[in-house]
């Protein structure tokens, strides 16, 4: 029997079959911190791809920049919906097809939407489909690939923004 591929070699042939130029960064173990990621990228180029359900059950993905913030408040107001919220490790798996830590933006969720923040990095690090793995790509090919809604979706007052 043919074992599965792994996330990562999933995500590696659809990232091919776009032509979408791409290196994978790979770690000796689960990379669940910015602190554990910048070890071997630049923090200030790690952006996170968050999964969220919202009142009526339906995922959402936000992309933003690993140091910032979300603000539930924003997205609510943006999606004009009752409530949101970080969508469980099942869930996580079921609406974007990668493991929690590991989900980039190139995923099955048809809602995204992207922090205007994130479009000031040319190139970034993004989950790698498998929670080993970094993904670095061009911030335009998530533009283009995934036709995220860009809207201001931090919470000003918790993030050290910059």
């Amino acid at each position: 029997m043919t074992p599965l591929p792994s996330y990562s070699e999933s995500l590696r042939d659809f990232l091919a079959s776009k032509g979408i130029w791409h290196r994978f960064v790979e770690f000796n173990e689960p990379v669940k911190t910015v602190e554990q990621a910048s070890r071997q990228v630049p923090a200030e180029k790690i952006v996170k791809s968050i999964v969220m359900i919202d009142s009526n059950g339906l995922p959402l993905l936000a992309i933003l920049r690993a140091k910032h913030k979300l603000s539930f408040r924003k997205i609510k107001k943006l999606l004009e919906v009752k409530d949101v919220r970080l969508a469980s490790a099942e869930e996580v798996l079921n609406a974007s097809g990668f493991p929690a830590g590991g989900v980039p933006p190139f995923n099955s969720i048809a809602r995204t939407l992207l922090d205007p923040k994130v479009l000031t990095i040319d190139t970034c690090f993004v989950g790698g489909g498998d929670v080993d793995q970094l993904l670095e790509v061009k911030t335009r090919d998530i533009v283009e690939v995934m036709s995220p809604k860009i809207a201001d979706i931090l919470d000003d007052r918790k993030a050290g923004l910059r």
